[in-house]
C-alpha cells in the first residue's frame, strides 16, 4: 500500500466501527441487552444508547467488546484474526513513557522478543508487502498495520512503522541465512 495513501487506523475509528455493529454483536451472541450491558460494564440505558447511535461505547468498552466477541463472525468481518493485535497496537501507540520506563510500542516489541506465536490472520486480511526466503512482510488491510510472519504462518513481528518492519525483515533473513551457514 503506498505510505501516501495509507489512513491513520485511530481508536476513534475503531471504537465506532464497534460502536455501530453492537446490536448485531450483542445479537449473533444471543445475549440480552441486560446481559451484554452487564458482560462490558455499561448500564443498559447507555447499552440502549449506543445501540441506537446516540452514542459512542468509548476505546475501552470497545475494545472489551472486540476482544470478548473476537471469534464472532461480526468482529471478525471486521478485523480477522487481528482484533488482540488491533486493540493492542492502539492501545500502546499513543503512550508516552515517564522517565527510565519502556513507550508501549518497546513494551511490545519486548514481549513478542520473548514469545512467539502461530498467527491465525487469514489471507483476505493480509496483503504481501515484501518476500523474502524464509520471511514476508504483510499489512493489514483495514488498519495498515504490519506484520511479518514465516512460511508457517509463525508470526515474529507487528507493528505500525514501516521501516521498522522493513529493517526487521532483513534482520530476520540475515539470522535464518547465517544460522543455515553455520555461522
Amino acid at each position: 500500500m503506498n505510505e501516501s495513501l495509507r489512513t491513520t487506523f485511530t481508536k476513534e475509528i475503531f471504537e465506532r466501527m464497534v460502536s455501530e455493529k453492537l446490536r448485531l454483536i450483542r445479537t449473533e451472541a444471543r445475549l440480552t441487552q441486560e446481559q451484554m450491558a452487564d458482560a462490558i460494564g455499561l448500564s443498559k440505558k447507555t447499552l440502549v444508547q449506543v445501540e441506537k447511535e446516540r452514542k459512542t461505547l468509548g476505546f475501552t468498552a470497545a475494545a472489551l467488546v472486540g476482544v470478548l466477541f473476537r471469534n464472532s463472525e461480526i468482529v471478525q468481518a471486521m478485523f480477522g484474526d487481528s482484533t488482540l493485535e488491533i486493540v493492542e497496537l492502539l492501545a500502546f501507540t499513543e503512550v508516552n513513557p515517564q522517565a527510565g520506563e519502556l513507550s508501549g510500542m518497546e513494551w511490545i516489541a519486548q514481549a513478542q522478543a520473548k514469545a512467539r506465536y502461530q498467527s491465525t490472520g487469514r489471507r483476505i486480511w493480509w496483503k504481501d508487502e515484501k518476500i523474502g526466503q524464509q520471511y514476508m512482510k504483510q499489512s493489514h488491510i483495514l488498519t495498515g498495520h504490519f506484520r511479518i510472519v514465516d512460511k508457517s504462518e509463525t508470526l515474529h513481528y507487528y507493528g505500525t512503522d514501516s521501516a521498522e518492519a522493513d529493517a526487521r525483515l532483513v534482520q530476520l533473513e540475515h539470522s535464518r541465512h547465517s544460522q543455515e551457514k553455520g555461522e
